[in-house]
């Protein structure tokens, strides 16, 4: 966990389980544009955003 201190990493993915494991920041991009970006634990259990909430619930995509 030493490269937190100094670096950010940046992991893009279509896997659900491998972001909420790994991150502790995601973004939810749909079409080329951000429409949530928080912290993993929120997004993944109470995002802001009804697209977030269709996405990772597998409404679609």
């Amino acid at each position: 966990f030493r490269l937190k201190e100094k670096w950010t990493i940046v992991i893009v993915t279509h896997n659900m389980q491998q972001a909420a494991r790994v991150s502790d920041f995601t973004a939810f991009l749909l079409n080329g544009q951000v429409v949530e970006f928080s912290p993993t634990s929120q997004l993944f259990t109470t995002p802001a955003d009804a697209r977030t909430e269709a996405y990772i619930t597998g409404r679609f995509g």
